[in-house]
């Protein structure tokens, strides 16, 4: 008799903030998100073109309720791994948010990610416009 993997449901895969995170940076982004109640995806591969080619690219956090909005902490934003990123979600337009070490100083760093965050999803809306017949 065969088995079947059945691929856990999207409730299943989505983390909260006591994962064990790659950098205390993104265990705080983790707990903002969760802190507004926003599901996410951590470190979700991401299929890309990249050069020419097809590559598989892992944002720190992926938010499936905003549009597959992506979310990456990059320690500097003067980086060559930065522009990369960025590069990377520019080309194959996937809407993100790279945060540095200098985006989360000081009080209210989460309200401004937030902010960011609705910004841009609001700007990126799938729907169109209803129209009138008649």
């Amino acid at each position: 008799m065969r088995t079947i993997d059945v691929s856990p449901a999207l409730e299943d895969r989505l983390v909260g903030p006591d994962y064990p995170y790659e950098s205390k940076e993104e265990a705080s982004i983790a707990k903002m998100l969760d802190s507004y109640g926003i599901p996410f995806l951590y470190k979700q591969p991401t299929l890309v073109i990249e050069n020419g080619k097809r590559c598989i690219e892992y944002a720190d956090f992926f938010l499936p309720t905003y549009n597959g909005l992506a979310i990456d902490y990059i320690i500097e934003s003067n980086s060559a791994i930065y522009r990369r990123k960025k590069n990377i979600y520019q080309d194959n337009q996937i809407p993100a948010v790279l945060m540095s070490r200098k985006n989360m100083q000081g009080p209210g760093w989460q309200k401004k990610l937030f902010n960011r965050l609705q910004n841009i999803y609001r700007n990126r809306s799938v729907y169109r416009q209803p129209k009138h017949y008649g």
